[in-house]
């Protein structure tokens, strides 16, 4: 629910400062696709996979402020994650057609259980890219994160062999690191 409304907000405030300020400053919209591991599961090499779109618009020459919504599909059955980050993204150079980039903010998460419930929480995250825009605004680029997720603690039952039950927690807070590589149009 917080999710929902969370994002209604940041839509509404960008349409309605998008006039404003696009006359000044470039904006940049996006797909994305990549690949996310949390630290514990480093040793085990599981990752999964993500998919994001984004929209950035430029606050001064350098400095913009980058919206995203994405979703990530993990190996377990029926259970996928929601987020939206807000992010202060930092060219690294004045000018120059391949742009090193730095960034920085935070996110709301929404996790879907196979067994019924939503758990929510929250992450924040940083990272570099480097992005090759074009003449006409076409834009590719690849970026590395390292960010960490803090989970609203819930617990659920979860039926085992027999009659017994078992409460477990069906996510976990801790650290990740990601990588994703993009595609956009800035005008």
């Amino acid at each position: 629910m917080l999710f929902a409304v969370l994002m209604r907000i940041a839509i509404c405030a960008a349409l309605l400062a998008l006039p404003s300020l696009a006359a000044a400053r470039p904006i940049t919209a996006g797909v994305g696709v990549g690949r996310i591991q949390a630290k514990a599961d480093a040793d085990s090499g599981d990752a999964y996979d993500t998919r994001q779109v984004f929209g950035r618009l430029g606050i001064t020459s350098r400095v913009g402020a980058q919206l995203e919504l994405g979703r990530i599909t993990t190996g377990l059955s029926g259970t996928e994650m929601k987020t939206g980050t807000l992010l202060l993204v930092v060219d690294l150079a004045s000018s120059g057609r391949l742009m090193p980039m730095m960034f920085g903010g935070l996110g709301v998460d929404r996790i879907s259980s196979p067994y019924g419930s939503d758990i929510h929480g929250s992450h924040k995250e940083g990272g570099f890219a480097l992005e090759y825009r074009a003449d006409g605004g076409f834009v590719i680029g690849a970026d590395i994160r390292l960010g960490g997720i803090s989970i609203d603690p819930q617990y659920e039952i979860q039926p085992v062999a027999g009659t017994l039950a078992l409460y477990a927690p069906t996510a976990e807070s801790g650290e990740y690191r990601s990588a994703r590589l993009y595609a956009a149009i800035r005008f």
